[in-house]
């Protein structure tokens, strides 16, 4: 915290509201994370969801890829090691876990001069977005020791969810928080009822007429004291003529198997994830259908939010861009695989490496030069290939000389 700290003297904020909107973000409870259908879902996302790489890229003028740049330094301390405590996979599982449990994930970009030096994701407890004193935003938060600190929004990555009543935020997970309720009730419950039978034995009835309560109270702990020795001590009771004692069966009760479910289906739902996905056993359908509607938009998401705080205005219009690229390839079977290997053996869509990689082998070296068939040429050079020259209306004869085609 000594980073934000230092940049917090230096940002200077004031209060105003930014068009009407809400500036504060939402609640949240931090309860949700600790539910365990909930953080297995959040888990099954975050895991899945930060097995994708940055990739910084320069679009041409139609929108298409023309270049890659593979020693980007933004792409590589996404991917490999964003700060000093965190590997890219924990820095992107953290940022993806933080949008689904508050609805709206934040990161800053700590700057070298023009070079990004290190990103660190904010825990917050909550912020506000406020002008700063001579130009632009700042995201003003209070971390969950109180204290409350400063960052310029321009070297802020946000990502936000369910995002439609509030400006600064994401809505917040409050619809869901009434089935975790009723899921801990039921757990609550079910603990609650469980002590309760390993607890009460049974009913002690006593005979003796005309009894105070006082006796009643102290024939109850002779007899409670009796029926610990024989638990202890060869397990026999000992009553007299006037005592009965009547064994209790009390079951621990809990929600039904059919009312669990729904509740859990309520929460798969409501995370767009199906339990499928989170007990990893799902067919290449599904898998690749929860890809499509829920991984992708997380991924276009990510790497639109980091676009926007990494490049800038005039950058973003000669075309740079980050994109963020995950495998297709969730739970196909052997038989898939093959045949996707066989349909691109000889069009070069895939290195060497990436054809290891589809049958769970490690890279070589030299492997990630593409390698196409000479069976297949550009159309509009095919003569030349054909004929050994250019398409000029002439060809080569035996002897080396040109011939007209007239």
């Amino acid at each position: 915290m000594g980073l934000f700290t230092t940049l917090m003297k230096s940002i200077r904020t004031k209060y105003g509201g930014i068009f009407g909107f809400q500036i504060r973000s939402a609640p949240f409870d931090r309860e949700a994370w600790y539910h365990d259908t909930f953080r297995a879902t959040v888990d099954a996302i975050a895991s899945h969801g930060a097995k994708a790489q940055f990739q910084a890229v320069v679009l041409n003028k139609d929108g298409r890829i023309e270049k890659v740049d593979r020693k980007d330094p933004m792409a590589r301390l996404l991917n490999e090691r964003p700060n000093d405590i965190m590997t890219g996979t924990e820095f992107k599982y953290r940022m993806i876990a933080n949008l689904e449990t508050k609805t709206t994930a934040i990161a800053y970009i700590d700057w070298d001069g023009k070079k990004p030096k290190a990103i660190y994701p904010v825990d917050y407890a909550n912020y506000e977005i406020k002008g700063i004193v001579g130009g632009g935003y700042a995201i003003e938060f209070t971390d969950y020791e109180g204290v409350t600190r400063a960052l310029p929004m321009e070297c802020c990555i946000v990502l936000r969810k369910f995002y439609n009543d509030r400006l600064a935020s994401g809505d917040g997970n409050d619809p869901v928080y009434k089935v975790l309720d009723m899921s801990k009730a039921s757990d609550d419950g079910f603990i609650e009822s469980l002590k309760v039978s390993n607890k009460v034995r049974g009913i002690l009835k006593q005979k003796r007429a005309m009894l105070d309560l006082e006796d009643v109270r102290k024939g109850q702990t002779s007899f409670a004291e009796r029926f610990k020795d024989a638990a202890e001590n060869g397990g026999v009771v000992s009553v007299d003529g006037m005592e009965e004692f009547v064994p209790l069966n009390i079951e621990a009760k809990n929600a039904n198997a059919a009312q669990m479910q729904l509740i859990n289906a309520r929460i798969y739902t409501y995370l767009r994830t199906s339990e499928k996905i989170v007990q990893n056993c799902y067919t290449e359908q599904e898998g690749m259908a929860w890809r499509e509607g829920k991984l992708e938009p997380i991924w276009n998401m990510f790497a639109e939010a980091v676009t926007a705080a990494y490049y800038t205005k005039h950058e973003r219009e000669c075309g740079n861009k980050m994109i963020m690229t995950g495998t297709v390839m969730m739970g196909l079977s052997i038989q898939s695989i093959t045949q996707i290997l066989n349909t691109t053996k000889e069009t070069g869509e895939l290195t060497t490496n990436e054809r290891r990689e589809l049958l769970g082998y490690p890279p070589v070296e030299g492997g990630d030069v593409r390698q196409v068939s000479l069976n297949f040429v550009d159309s509009e050079k095919q003569n030349e290939y054909q004929t050994g020259g250019k398409d000029n209306g002439t060809a080569g004869n035996d002897d080396g000389e040109q011939e007209s085609n007239e």
